[in-house]
């Protein structure tokens, strides 16, 4: 699988000639900005009339300038007078007019088109004026976008094909091949391009780039074509519905929802359980500038994990670009699987994957680790190596052989989720998991030292692998939203202590350890459950106790400044990987109790930064009480806390950056529709509709209110119903939908 992924990589060898056929200054400044900021290629000169102002500012314009062509140019011999002028021979070269504007990385995208297509003497763009190779049904439609917006619509629109043209485009083209050092002289560039025919060559368009050329005055005379040409060109031109949509975007002014430049595109992989890891994969790829990510998702219920896999442009589950059913459900994860690798080839194929971030491989396939690509993966928890995922059974797991997976697969009530695999499946999955996580072309990454401290003592090959701790970081809008949350005032002693509990209670989060003790808490304490979801209902008669069942990020921080809790109370039974939530209260200066476990214990410097006890009901009771009594300690806490910095995704991000390995070349894929956005409003309506999924941790009530707003989804795109009956069935099942989310 490895050698069929490998790409060829951009031959950087061409140069960049503009061509200024007057002494127009102005004109050459904005092409020359443009380039500036939009070229890839540094190797950039000027080719020039004769004119002495020119060459006064040939220190400012920053390019050397050959002033060798003639004051007057004859229209019909343009291109024989410029390369007898510039004296081309066989270097790859792109010219460009001056006064032509050009969008992100243009020269790239032309010679990535010109090394795709060998055997073609020259390849021109689409553009704004030629009646061939015009983006506009009408070549004389004034555009209202810039070249930039054209350029992104026209990407979210093409196949990224080339096709024939009997023309080489006077204001933007490359030409290359040795053919051209084989060509004797001409009078016109008729007889020029009639000597190319002769000897096989192709002209060739592009449909990959738009430039803008309204701003200067190129021949377009088509009369000495064939009357078979421009019959063809005018019945069936390739780009016939491209231009129809140009010309109505353009002439109503409407800007692309998205502009993207040209950059590398990452793939992450999780699965659609939401959670920590969904919310992990959202502040990465909000804060990554490098990157485009694409987010690749395993879609399926406790019977198979993976049985649809679903590509999306982010976290959100609403749009996906594409979707594969598998033939051959994923049950959990797979050795290795057909249809698997047929969709990844594919996928890294089309949408010119570069590099991988994997985050989780429930309802995947270990192909992904088999790919070639840089890959990054992220130990975000114990799967597949441990099929209840915390590798925890009573305790923390500090060995796992064949006998205790059999115990664990029988006894274990974390070993919840995968029903159907047998022990044999999963010793074969961790054993290849580990050969392939052990090359040394993945990069391991886990976000605390005690994720690498467990996976080491559980499996002693891993001690000789590298790996990397980063921390996750805070989206900065919430992290900025959570500071107005810090008490700024003194500590008022005498008062009930308040304390928060920030996140859901189910058993492994601690909600058994809550309820044994939370009514000898109320003695001395007032209590905020803070997102505790469908455990609210186990506490409901709880005595000084606030629940707030559900609230959106951006209400975070309001919660917190208006609760303004003394302390923050976090009782995870099984170790944690890192924890969100104390990050979170940490941002809002919320001193915190929690479990001496995972994480908790590689962040929190017990009784300095924070407090760590027992996950016995007894004890935490016990360390509360004694906090209470000893505020002084919990101010100076608070006071720490002040100072120490929030830690955002940018920072995150930054630091997995510099783990990325430097390549020695680009890829000749980055520059195969390098701006398509995937947010095409008028194309794949139809993949609107939102994909149902089965999240294991979430209640049956979350899960009917996720199938009926699929069902509302299907309902507005199902054509064959009448409107009135339409309309009565999306009235029901919303009122459903507003009842269960009450």
């Amino acid at each position: 699988m490895p050698d069929e992924l490998q790409d060829p990589r951009l031959d950087e060898n061409w140069r960049v000639v503009v061509i200024a056929t007057t002494p127009n200054f102005d004109l050459l400044r904005k092409t020359l900005s443009d380039i500036e900021a939009n070229s890839v290629s540094h190797d950039i000169s000027i080719l020039a009339v004769a004119d002495n102002m020119l060459a006064e500012c040939a220190d400012e314009l920053g390019y050397p300038i050959k002033e060798s062509l003639p004051a007057v140019i004859n229209p019909d011999s343009f291109w024989v007078t410029v390369l007898a002028a510039l004296g081309f021979a066989i270097q790859k070269t792109v010219f460009l007019r001056a006064g032509v504007r050009v969008p992100h990385h243009w020269d790239a995208r032309l010679a990535a088109a010109g090394q795709r297509n060998q055997l073609a003497a020259a390849i021109s763009p689409v553009c704004a004026r030629h009646p061939l190779l015009s983006a506009f049904t009408d070549p004389s439609h004034e555009p209202s976008l810039t070249v930039g917006e054209v350029d992104q619509w026209l990407n979210d629109y093409v196949d990224g094909k080339t096709y024939v043209v009997p023309v080489v485009l006077e204001s933007c083209v490359i030409l290359q091949g040795e053919l051209w050092s084989q060509l004797g002289d001409f009078d016109n560039d008729q007889q020029l391009l009639e000597a190319l025919r002769l000897r096989g060559a192709w002209l060739l368009a592009t449909d990959q780039l738009y430039i803008d050329d309204t701003g200067v005055d190129c021949l377009a005379d088509l009369t000495h074509l064939p009357a078979a040409f421009t019959s063809a060109y005018r019945e069936r031109h390739p780009l016939t519905r491209t231009r129809s949509a140009m010309t109505e975007l353009s002439g109503r002014g409407e800007k692309p929802a998205v502009r993207r430049t040209c950059l590398p595109v990452q793939l992450h992989v999780g699965h659609s359980w939401g959670g920590g890891l969904g919310r992990w994969i959202e502040d990465y790829i909000g804060a990554d500038t490098s990157h485009h990510n694409l987010v690749l998702r395993s879609i399926g219920d406790l019977s198979g994990f993976g049985q649809t896999i679903a590509l999306y442009t982010s976290t959100r589950m609403k749009e996906p670009v594409r979707r594969w059913v598998l033939s051959e459900p994923i049950l959990s994860t797979a050795l290795s699987h057909y249809d698997y690798q047929s969709l990844i080839r594919e996928l890294i194929s089309e949408f010119s994957v570069e590099s991988l971030m994997i985050s989780s491989l429930i309802g995947h396939s270990l192909d992904l680790l088999r790919t070639g690509l840089d890959t990054r993966y992220v130990f975000h928890d114990f799967s597949p190596f441990c099929p209840a995922l915390y590798a925890t059974f009573g305790e923390g797991c500090r060995r796992c052989n064949a006998m205790d997976l059999q115990a664990c697969s029988r006894a274990n009530p974390l070993h919840s989720f995968f029903k159907f695999e047998s022990d044999a499946h999963w010793l074969s999955i961790r054993e290849a998991f580990i050969d392939l996580v052990c090359d040394t072309r993945t990069i391991a990454i886990a976000p605390s030292a005690s994720v690498v401290e467990r996976y080491r003592q559980l499996e002693p090959a891993l001690r000789d692998k590298s790996f990397s701790i980063i921390e996750h970081g805070l989206d900065q809008q919430l992290a900025e939203s959570l500071i107005p949350a810090r008490r700024t005032g003194p500590e008022v002693l005498g008062n009930r202590l308040k304390i928060v509990v920030l996140s859901s209670l189910t058993t492994v989060k601690g909600g058994d350890l809550l309820k044994e003790i939370i009514d000898d808490i109320a003695e001395f304490a007032d209590i905020w459950l803070l997102g505790v979801g469908e455990s609210e209902s186990r506490f409901q008669n709880a005595r000084h106790t606030t629940i707030i069942r559900d609230y959106k990020k951006t209400e975070l921080g309001i919660h917190l400044q208006e609760i303004d809790a003394d302390l923050g109370l976090l009782m995870s039974v099984v170790p944690e990987t890192f924890s969100y939530t104390l990050s979170e209260l940490w941002a809002a200066g919320v001193p915190v109790l929690a479990t001496r476990l995972g994480a908790f214990q590689d962040r929190i410097t017990d009784s300095i930064n924070g407090w760590l006890v027992e996950a016995e009901g007894g004890l935490i009771l016990d360390k509360i009480q004694q906090i209470d009594r000893d505020r002084q300690s919990l101010a100076a806490t608070r006071a720490i806390l002040q100072q120490q910095p929030v830690r955002t995704a940018a920072t995150m991000v930054s630091e997995y950056n510099a783990l990325e390995l430097e390549p020695q070349s680009v890829p000749l894929a980055r520059y195969n529709l390098p701006r398509r956005s995937h947010h095409n409003p008028y194309l794949n309506r139809t993949q609107d509709v939102q994909i149902p999924r089965v999240r294991p941790q979430v209640t049956y009530r979350s899960a009917l209110i996720e199938f009926l707003s699929y069902t509302c989804g299907k309902l507005e795109q199902t054509p064959q119903l009448p409107k009135p009956i339409t309309g009565l069935f999306l009235k029901i099942v919303r009122t459903w939908i507003k009842w269960l989310s009450r």
